[in-house]
């Protein structure tokens, strides 16, 4: 997690965009760009199907970095959707100020620590889908994220974790029963 004064540095050089619920920071086959952490509410990163179903692959909620960082460094274009769950307020850079300010080393840190946040949080997914069964990333991802049974609906949620809705709701009976609250 980016400390407070990651946050503020990042802040002071950003500007502030507000999106409304439904309103994309990214759509699929545009390029993204922009770099973002988010003040309030909350966004997801997701894929369409051959079929049109959606796939989440990441939940954004405050103080999260939020980018189709693919797309936002490469310049090409964004594989995923980026659209806001809820009213949601963002500090955002846009890529010509962040290659001006990759020159100054003050935040050429700062990016490297938002670098970091974005690489790690890719390992723990990625691992977690390869490793745990899914009740180990319930479990997990409760424990790491711990209002986002509040901040996002059971079947984003169950798709983030790639199981069924039905499943989720399940494990989370299970969970409850065993006294978990």
């Amino acid at each position: 997690m980016l400390t407070e004064e990651n946050i503020t540095l990042f802040r002071t050089i950003a500007r502030k965009v507000t999106l409304r619920k439904g309103e994309f920071f990214v759509r699929e086959n545009e390029c993204c760009q922009w770099l973002g952490i988010v003040e309030s509410g909350t966004l997801y990163s997701y894929f369409e199907d051959a079929e049109g179903d959606i796939i989440v692959n990441e939940l954004y909620s405050k103080q999260s970095v939020v980018t189709s960082y693919r797309s936002f460094s490469t310049g090409i274009p964004s594989p995923a959707f980026v659209k806001a769950y809820s009213d949601t307020v963002i500090h955002v850079l846009d890529k010509d100020l962040y290659n001006k300010l990759i020159a100054d080393r003050k935040y050429l840190l700062l990016f490297k620590d938002i670098l970091e946040e974005l690489y790690i949080n890719k390992c723990f997914k990625e691992t977690s889908l390869v490793k745990l069964k899914a009740k180990e990333r319930y479990l997990e991802c409760i424990a790491a994220r711990k209002h986002i049974e509040q901040d996002f609906p059971q079947h984003l949620i169950a798709s983030y974790l790639k199981i069924r809705p039905e499943t989720l709701s399940r494990l989370k009976s299970l969970d409850l029963h065993q006294g978990r609250t």
